[in-house]
C-alpha cells in the first residue's frame, strides 16, 4: 500500500521549546488515522509543519511519495493536502455558496475580487453538491454567520472538497459539538474515507476518534510515545500517564 503523508524525525522548536522532536509517522492511501496528545503535546505544530505554515527546523515531510518539507501551502495544497482548523475559518457576513466558492480563490485575488467576480455555473453546481453533501443545502444562500459551530465545521468540510484534495488534515472536527451533529460529522468523514479520501485527525473526543480511526499516533511533549489499534492505545500505560498522570 503506498504512503499519502509520510513524516522522518520531524522537529519543531521554538526558541528553547521543543514542539516536536523527530517524530516519525506515516498514512497509507485511503487510511484514517488518528493523532493523540494532552494539551500543549504538539500535534497542531505537527499540522502546521506539514501543511506549510511552519518550516521545520529539522526532518523531512513526504506528499505521495515527494517531499514537500519547508513548501508554501498554496502549493502544497494545489498538490493535494488541505487541512481545517481548531477554529473553523469562515466569513460570518458571507453566504455559505460565497464561503465555498472562496476555497476556489486565486494566489493573488483579494476577497473582494473573488465576491464579485461570476463563478461560472459548473464551479457553482459544484459547491452546491459539496453544500448538500454535508447536510447544510437548506442554508446554502444564508450568511455564515447564522451557523452553530458544528454546523461551521461542515463548512469548513464542504470548502475542502472544492479542492478535491486527495489527503485531508481534520484539526478537532466534533469539538465543541452537540452529540447529534458529532455524529453527521463521523458519517462525512467515513463516508469520504470509504469513498477514497485519505484522513489524519487530530481529536480530543477519544469515544470519535477510536470508533472510526483504523490507526493512532499518540504526542506527548513532543514526543511521539505510542503507535497502534484503539486496543493497542487504551491499555498503553505511556498514554494512561500522559494522559492522567500529571
Amino acid at each position: 500500500m503506498s504512503q499519502a503523508l509520510k513524516l522522518t524525525d520531524l522537529t519543531k522548536h521554538f526558541g528553547g521549546v521543543y514542539a516536536l522532536q523527530k517524530v516519525n509517522l506515516y498514512v497509507n492511501e485511503g487510511e484514517l488515522v488518528g493523532l493523540l496528545g494532552p494539551n500543549g503535546s504538539g500535534k497542531t505544530t505537527l499540522f502546521n509543519c506539514v501543511a506549510g505554515f511552519y518550516r521545520p527546523d529539522d526532518g523531512r515531510v513526504f506528499l505521495k511519495g515527494k517531499e514537500i518539507t519547508g513548501w508554501k501551502m498554496e502549493k502544497i495544497s494545489e498538490l493535494g493536502l488541505y487541512r481545517t482548523f481548531q477554529l473553523p475559518r469562515v466569513f460570518p457576513e458571507l453566504t455559505l455558496l460565497q464561503n465555498v466558492l472562496l476555497s476556489q480563490s486565486h494566489r493573488n485575488e483579494s476577497l473582494l475580487d473573488v465576491m464579485f467576480r461570476k463563478s461560472p455555473e459548473a464551479m457553482v453546481k459544484r459547491a452546491e453538491t459539496h453544500i448538500d453533501f454535508v447536510g447544510l443545502g437548506h442554508l446554502t444562500h444564508a450568511p455564515a454567520g447564522s451557523l452553530s459551530g458544528g454546523q461551521q465545521k461542515l463548512l469548513e468540510l464542504a470548502s475542502a472538497l472544492m479542492k478535491d484534495p486527495e489527503v485531508i488534515l481534520l484539526d478537532e472536527p466534533t469539538g465543541g459539538v452537540n452529540p447529534t451533529l458529532i455524529n453527521e460529522i463521523k458519517k462525512m468523514i467515513l463516508k469520504l474515507n470509504s469513498a477514497g479520501k485519505t484522513f489524519l485527525i487530530i481529536e480530543h473526543n477519544m469515544d470519535v476518534i477510536m470508533d472510526i480511526a483504523q490507526r493512532l499516533y499518540v504526542l506527548d511533549y513532543g514526543e511521539l510515545i505510542a503507535e497502534g489499534s484503539s486496543e493497542d492505545i487504551r491499555n498503553n500505560d505511556r498514554v494512561l500517564d500522559a494522559y492522567f498522570g500529571r
